[in-house]
């Protein structure tokens, strides 16, 4: 779609109405064109144009107007990450497990979990701020769930299974994509996302038990439980898995390869 550019000046004037918009085209439009060009015609027509100042170039991304690389960055980022999320929550709500598990995952990736650190930023008064698990620093969930002393080896007896090694990130989003995606090409990463819930929520519920009723924090539990749930799941999702639980989880190793 064309604009007949007449002389100078002739596809706009100043009326006592203010800004008038007098745009000819080169030929009749289509249907699906006069609906573009409606549309065309109040974008323009929303911006307000004043006479007898010049035209200004001011950059959105800084508070200042002047372009930098910072600000560009971290435009670049946000916009990455907001991509990232969408796909992840997509693929999240497809994954067939129970509200409650999926519900969680949700609040764990945008850090709405009511851990210490959030409780203390919503200026909620505790007594203790420090990780229930290890008590060395201020509980948040990057430290509870992936970088903890009585967690992070839950991680690694995971990665055994696939017999790989490597640092993983602490951010929630991140260590999900990496954990479940950044290995072997041919890991089921629909069963590896599933068991990166089932853990993730497990440990949630036995820190919670820790706190609210004194139960000791004991890994091993904690992963025979996430193991239990992430078993369930499958029986519930995958047509065709008859496998009993003690067969599964002693062969656990074939099972996300």
């Amino acid at each position: 779609m064309r604009i007949r550019y007449p002389p100078k000046y002739d596809l706009w004037n100043f009326s006592e109405d203010g800004w008038r918009w007098d745009l000819n085209w080169r030929r009749n439009l289509f249907d699906h064109e006069s609906i573009l060009a409606v549309n065309f015609m109040e974008d323009i027509s929303s911006i307000f144009i004043q006479r007898n100042v010049k035209d200004t170039m001011v950059w959105k991304a800084e508070s200042t107007g002047v372009y930098s690389t910072s600000s560009a960055y971290r435009m670049i980022l946000n916009i990455n990450a907001s991509a990232s999320d969408v796909r992840i929550f997509k693929l999240i709500w497809k994954m067939n497990i129970p509200p409650r598990a999926a519900t969680f995952t949700w609040r764990l990736l945008k850090d709405r979990l009511p851990t210490k650190g959030n409780l203390l930023r919503r200026n909620i008064i505790i007594q203790d701020a420090d990780c229930p698990l290890c008590g060395q620093v201020q509980e948040e969930v990057g430290h509870l769930f992936f970088n903890c002393q009585r967690t992070l080896p839950l991680w690694w007896e995971s990665m055994s299974w696939l017999q790989v090694v490597g640092p993983l990130p602490t951010a929630p989003a991140s260590h999900l994509t990496q954990f479940c995606e950044g290995f072997r090409a041919n890991v089921n990463h629909s069963r590896w996302y599933g068991w990166w819930v089932a853990l993730t929520s497990t440990i949630w519920h036995h820190r919670n038990n820790l706190i609210f009723q004194g139960n000791q924090f004991d890994s091993s539990k904690v992963m025979e439980e996430a193991m239990i749930s992430a078993w369930s799941w499958l029986k519930a999702r995958e047509k065709g898995f008859n496998t009993s639980f003690n067969q599964w989880s002693s062969n656990i190793k074939d099972h996300f390869g």
